[in-house]
């Protein structure tokens, strides 16, 4: 398949997107903080069709996530409809700043030369996903309980605006206007990095709220599928959409969420975190190592 000028293998990009269902399924992620740096490294496709290809595939992961979720009695979706209106207003404005950064051109050092807007997210990639996998894999080494049944967090304990129950998660007296910034933040992270925003906001729920692992996971998926779908419209409009690679990612991903979904159910909250946070080193590796190829 031609992309960008760029030909792809279709095995190889099927196989990408089982790889990130699973992944999706599990943490209620989109899997946008594997698949769009790994389009662009593995298959050389230009960062923002990387960005707004990753957003487009990942409506259907997140959908088939919601329903195997839901039936698992996973999630808190009032908290998702609370950041709807922030995270819609702050994809747009991402899918603007990568088409601003898109015509800076290139820069060179020494030998090699890189986009501008590939190095920026690049760099953006590697700050996001190494502070993640450090707090995961640091509070991954609490005991059971602690995995299990958290203490609320301190963004749990603001008092400004309407305050709201979470029945699910046991948490109570939670500022809905806080959540609705949360919102906006995530939403930006979406519309410039081609990611769902779960990757940062499983981090928010379980330290900054205190949500359990597995009711994080099951209320991530659906703010994740509101995010995708303003971000990958946005994208669309800007010419960041390839339709076809999307549909191929979607034939093995769409299967694979719910695998995912399940494993959640099964393995122990101490492995989730364990699990998780390898992945995100995995993915700054990759990174790092494409960088200083495209410059050496």
């Amino acid at each position: 398949m031609d992309v960008a000028g760029v030909v792809v293998s279709l095995p190889g990009v099927a196989l990408l997107g089982i790889v990130v269902g699973v992944v999706a399924g599990m943490f209620g992620v989109g899997g946008g903080f594997l698949l769009t740096p790994l389009l662009s490294i593995i298959f050389d496709i230009p960062m923002p069709i990387a960005v707004g290809t990753g957003l487009c595939q990942m409506i259907g992961i997140a959908i088939v996530a919601i329903l195997r979720h839901q039936k698992l009695g996973q999630g808190e979706h009032r908290f998702d409809w609370l950041m709807f209106a922030g995270s819609a207003l702050g994809a747009a404005a991402g899918s603007v700043a990568v088409s601003a950064l898109e015509r800076q051109g290139s820069v060179t050092f020494g030998s090699g030369e890189i986009p501008v807007v590939t190095l920026v997210l690049y760099g953006a990639y590697t700050v996001l996903l190494a502070s993640c996998s450090w707090l995961f894999w640091r509070q991954g080494g609490q005991t059971i309980e602690a995995l299990n049944d958290p203490q609320p967090g301190p963004l749990a304990r603001l008092r400004f605006g309407p305050l709201v129950d979470f029945d699910r998660a046991g948490i109570v007296g939670v500022s809905a206007i806080g959540v609705a910034y949360v919102g906006l933040a995530l939403g930006f992270l979406s519309g410039v990095m081609g990611i769902g925003g779960g990757v940062a906001l499983m981090p928010i729920l379980i330290y900054g709220y205190g949500f359990p692992i597995k009711q994080a996971a099951g209320t991530g998926i659906l703010a994740l599928l509101l995010t995708v779908t303003v971000g990958t419209v946005s994208h669309a409009i800007a010419g960041h959409v390839h339709l076809g690679l999307a549909c191929v990612l979607l034939v093995g991903s769409t299967i694979s969420a719910q695998l995912g979904a399940i494993l959640t159910r099964k393995l122990p909250a101490r492995t989730l975190r364990r699990v998780f946070a390898a992945l995100l080193w995995f993915a700054v590796l990759a990174i790092i190592w494409d960088t200083l190829r495209e410059l050496l």
